[in-house]
Order: structure tokens, then sequence, then C-alpha cells
């Protein structure tokens, strides 16, 4: 009898939690803008007060196939609009730094070895993800030299080869023996070596390439001291905004979904937002993307025996945000009611008298068995702390990788 209580209960919850709120839904009808799978991703409902913004970061799960479409269109309408200075990435600083030269033509190093080692993974095995540097690089060409763009990368080393070799490229020769193979005698070295080198070569190097080592020795020296990637980037990212004179430039970031979530103290976009010596506590915008009825890609080994894709290294995994068992927010039910299956549509959550800027619907998350990992909501906070616009994303497929 107890069980088939809570039977009821829960059942009876999960029914009432389904249900969307004509409040929620008549607010987003004003606020929602559709764009169908196939068309080509320009948000024209983006306004005057968006575009006021500097900094302008998407959120997204990488392993869904809409991921690297939507993080080029956002960046390249961002771009036409208000010119965007900085493009950050979620690279180490050698790998941005070959990928920037591969922007500009170069072929030296070849676009798959740039990506070999990124933290993104499936970036680095996968056709569509190279298929949309290969398409920046087309954009990037045939920009006029005024609306270039300069694309940095924040993240902690992780492509030891290519710091080696770009340490190679821009020290004079005599230095080449002293660059070890082994990546704790390099970071030691590092901290012993490099900033005398520096100093003795200083008259040789230009202002861009004494910048450049100087990066590079602080992603060495720092490597072992900071190993939380959001801290690490937060720490980059000041770091690099006064080098670089980045007051008054827009920049533009697409990361992992909780990178740009604003409201923790722990989060890229969290520490930044909090942090009173940056000046974007009031004009930076996260946009953060939500899928349903998708697919995304899963290492097999990561997943139950039951849910695996028998024999394949990879499992196209069904992934909902509206599922019942695994994640389901709530409220999800008004983005739903009010956008259509096969679409990619943008959510605009903190026009003035929105209900989200009052509560958590939209953003909270209930689940019965845990697989993805959902972040708690802090006690005061509303779903546009978070995020201010949301892609909701329907019927998107897989990031297939390559095969071996």
């Amino acid at each position: 009898m107890k069980n088939r209580t809570l039977f009821i209960l829960a059942t009876s919850f999960l029914l009432l939690a389904s249900c969307s709120s004509s409040r929620y839904v008549n607010y987003l009808k004003a606020h929602t803008e559709v764009v169908q799978m196939t068309d080509s991703l320009e948000f024209t409902s983006l306004d005057k007060d968006f575009y006021n913004n500097k900094l302008f970061l998407v959120g997204e799960v990488h392993e869904v196939e809409t991921s690297p479409r939507i993080d080029f269109a956002m960046f390249t309408q961002l771009n036409e609009k208000i010119k965007i200075d900085t493009y950050l990435t979620e690279m180490d600083i050698a790998q941005a730094y070959y990928l920037q030269e591969y922007l500009k033509g170069s072929n030296k190093v070849e676009l798959k070895n740039i990506l070999k080692n990124w933290p993104v993974y499936i970036g680095s095995i996968s056709k569509q993800y190279r298929n949309k540097w290969v398409k920046l690089r087309a954009y990037y060409s045939q920009l006029p030299e005024n609306s270039k763009f300069k694309l940095v990368g924040i993240d902690r080393l992780a492509d030891f080869d290519l710091v080696r070799k770009l340490l190679k490229a821009k020290l004079p020769n005599n230095y080449h023996k002293e660059i070890l193979l082994d990546n704790d005698s390099l970071i030691s070295w590092s901290k012993q070596r490099l900033n005398s080198i520096l100093e003795n070569e200083k008259s040789n190097f230009d202002i861009a390439t004494m910048d450049l080592l100087r990066n590079i020795e602080y992603n060495l020296t720092t490597y072992n001291q900071t190993r939380n990637r959001d801290t690490f980037m937060y720490q980059n990212f000041k770091r690099l905004y006064t080098q670089n004179q980045w007051k008054g430039k827009n920049i533009y970031g697409g990361f992992g979904f909780s990178h740009t979530l604003q409201a923790y103290s722990y989060t890229f976009a969290g520490r930044i937002k909090k942090d009173s010596t940056l000046p974007y506590t009031n004009t930076m915008v996260s946009l953060n993307t939500l899928y349903v009825d998708s697919r995304l890609t899963v290492d097999s080994k990561a997943l139950p025996k039951f849910m695996q894709d028998k024999g394949k290294e990879f499992t196209r995994f069904k992934y909902s945000q509206d599922s019942r068992l695994f994640m389901y927010i709530k409220g999800i039910a008004d983005y739903k009611k009010v956008t259509k299956p096969n679409s990619i549509s943008l959510l605009k959550l903190d026009a003035e008298g929105s209900p989200y800027l009052n509560s958590t619907r939209g953003a909270k998350v209930k689940k019965l068995i845990t697989i993805w990992d959902a972040y708690e909501l802090l006690e005061g906070t509303s779903t546009t702390d978070y995020a201010q616009y949301v892609f909701f994303v329907r019927n998107a497929d897989w990031i297939e990788p390559d095969k071996k």
C-alpha cells in the first residue's frame, strides 16, 4: 500500500510538472523567434539592448550537431552587426595561435593536428567541428582588414607538443636544445629559465612576440598550480584583458554549457560577472542551449551496457531535457508550446515584465535517475541570473565521430 501511494504521488508530481503555464507561454509568445533547422541561422529579434553588451557567451552541449552551427552563426551575426574584436576559445594558447594562423591562410600545421588534443574531445574527432573552422577560415578571408578578429585561447595547456613547436618558432636557435620533450621538465625549465631568456632577448622581439612568450611562460608556470579549468580561464582572461587593452572592445566566446552560467561563483562567467575590477557585471550576456528530442555523442564505455549501441565505440544517445527519468526542466513545456519540431528557437528571458526575472521556472531540474550532471540552483536566484537567452533546439542529431 505504501509503495502504491508513493507511485501515485510520483506520477502525479511528474504530470503536474509537465504542464505548461499560460502566464509564461503568453510571455514567450512575444519573445520567441523560431527558425527552422534547415534555414540559415539569422536571428532578427535581437535588439539594441542586446548589441550594447560587451561580452557575449554562447553555452552549448558540444556533442549535439547543432552546436558548431549555432556558434558559427551567432559569432558571424555579431561580427556583422557590431564587429567582434576577440573570439575566445575553449583552447590552450598554442592551439589557438596555430588556429589563428590557419584562419589567416596558413597550412603549416594541418587543422586536424591543431585540434588533436583539444579539450572539446568531440571537436578533435569529428568532421562537423572541422568544417566549422573551414567555414570560419573562408569567412575570415573575405573580411576587410578593419573587420578581422583575433582568436584567443584561454584554457589550460592541453597540447604540450604544440607549445614546444611554438617556443622553437619564436625563440632563437641557441635555446632550442633546452626545450625538452618531457612535460614536467618543460614546466621546470619555464620556471627557472624562460623569464631570464626573455629579458636577455627582449630587444630582438616585437611587442606581439614578447606578449606571446610571456603568456606561454604564464601558462607553463601555473599549470600545476591552477588545475580547475574555470578558475584558470578566468585568471587568464583577466590577465589578457589588461595586456590586450580589451576595455571597450567587443568579445565573443563559445563554450560548454556550464562555463557560461553566470550565477555561480566558481564558473568562468560567474567569476567575471562578480569581479568588480572588470566592467562586465551589467554588460555581459549568456545564451545557453537546451534540447528536446535530440541525440548526442556518448562514449559507450561511460554508459551501462543496456544503454549502449552494441559493439560501437560511441553511442548515438537520446538526449531530451524533458525526460522524466534522467533530466526534466520544470517549465520546459512552456518552451515546447511556443516552438516547433525541427527548429532552433531563440527565447529572450529577461525582457521587461518577464516572469523569469522572479522565478526559477525554465531552469530548475528534476530527475529520478542521475546520468547527466545537473546544477543545483542557488537560493534567492532566478532563471535570468544564469542566462538571459535560451537557444531551444528540437530534433537535432548527434555529432558523428570519425571512423577509425
